[in-house]
């Protein structure tokens, strides 16, 4: 389903991944319509983003979109991405975020919408500290809008332009700084957000991972 023989890998300032053309027979009716996202999807923190968890769409999906989720929320998936993305995590056992079961990695595989903001969608980042890789997979095309990815100093090293079946990967620690740009389009940014975590971490009250202040990349 997927053609992981296109990936480019990048290794300066940290190791992430560009692959387009990244889904074999690709259409963009694999992210469900309007009227589906306007009834499911979920408003977000930042009141622009609205999404919804693997958890809860893989019930409300079918067919090829169905086959989609699951393939991406595969061990296969993140055994390949871990392999291309350096990550001593090969063969970890996975399951859905949220799943019941003594797994010790979660993943996600969220649909998204973002839409017009004048400022970033996610400003300068890395990653929570329980966090292990993340994926974009893009349905729609923007002339501007991009994936921005930043140096140990936060300088912008490359932006990397949002595209219709373009994968993004990106490893994840303290020094895999990057942000979103904003979005001018009339229409809304699509995408499925990816990624897999460290699970049953319990949060305080500022919602930092208890237990999971050590990062697994030095």
């Amino acid at each position: 389903m997927f053609n992981w023989n296109n990936c480019i890998r990048y290794t300066d300032p940290f190791n992430y991944i560009v692959c387009d053309d990244f889904i074999q027979n690709y259409s963009d009716d694999l992210f469900p319509n309007a009227a589906w996202a306007n009834k499911n999807l979920l408003t977000r923190e930042n009141k622009i983003t609205k999404g919804i968890s693997a958890i809860n769409s893989l019930k409300l999906v079918e067919g090829n979109t169905k086959l989609l989720l699951e393939n991406i929320l595969s061990q296969q998936f993140h055994d390949t991405t871990c392999h291309l993305l350096d990550i001593p995590l090969v063969g970890e056992s996975t399951a859905i975020r949220k799943t019941n079961g003594n797994y010790r990695i979660a993943r996600e595989a969220m649909f998204v919408e973002n839409y017009k903001t004048q400022n970033n969608i996610l400003e300068l980042h890395y990653d929570n500290e329980v966090t292990i890789w993340t994926g974009l997979i893009y349905f729609v095309d923007s002339n501007y809008g991009s994936f921005n990815v930043h140096d140990n100093d936060k300088n912008l090293v490359k932006k990397i332009k949002m595209k219709k079946n373009r994968l993004i990967l990106t490893e994840n620690s303290i020094k895999c700084w990057h942000s979103v740009s904003n979005w001018l389009e009339d229409y809304p940014r699509r995408s499925i957000y990816i990624t897999a975590e460290f699970k049953n971490f319990g949060r305080d009250e500022e919602r930092k991972p208890i237990g999971a202040t050590e990062t697994w990349i030095k």
